[in-house]
């Protein structure tokens, strides 16, 4: 439930002001030979053991805000690094970035962003089991009733093909003040 009210929150936050927009997709650079978005093709091809299964790809925003007046705008142009452990795009917020999905086995990205008079600043983004956090949120709904049932049916649910996304990745940016 608090992942699920997490969500809802970076939502609701992102929501209040106009996002910027965003001109093209950026594309991975995969480091396993992979000429498409999923980077494991190769492994799987070749017949190598417990390589995951692609399930697709999602395109995520990476943008950066800095804090102003107690609250943060969102800013573009910085430069960020996207990376994982089998690709990594280089990209200039806001941007999307065409990633791929493993399910339970997607990876966690890093994303590393640099702006003159600001301090260099990393975040990292891990896939979300969008499926239970439905279900979990359905069953909030029901009271007690409601959250035990939805506790069954996830239990005997085959959760191996659940629907795994990223969340936006926000970078927030600190200023450097003079003589800091």
């Amino acid at each position: 439930m608090r992942k699920a009210l997490a969500i809802l929150s970076v939502f609701v936050v992102a929501g209040c002001a106009n996002p910027l927009e965003v001109q093209s997709i950026t594309p991975i650079v995969s480091i396993t030979g992979s000429s498409g978005v999923d980077v494991h093709e190769p492994r799987r091809a070749a017949g190598t053991p417990g390589v995951p299964q692609f399930a697709g790809d999602q395109l995520i925003e990476a943008r950066t805000y800095a804090r102003r007046d107690g609250g943060e705008i969102e800013i573009a142009g910085a430069n960020c690094n996207l990376s994982a452990a089998d690709f990594n795009a280089r990209l200039t917020t806001p941007a999307r970035v065409r990633v791929p999905l493993y399910r339970a086995q997607s990876g966690t990205l890093a994303v590393s962003c640099e702006l003159p008079g600001y301090r260099n600043k990393m975040v990292t983004v891990s896939a979300v089991d969008v499926t239970r956090e439905q279900r979990s949120s359905s069953g909030v709904g029901g009271g007690l009733v409601g959250v035990l049932a939805m506790t069954a049916i996830d239990a005997f649910s085959d959760n191996t093909q659940n629907d795994w996304r990223y969340l936006i990745a926000k970078v927030v940016l600190e200023p450097i003040r003079a003589g800091t």
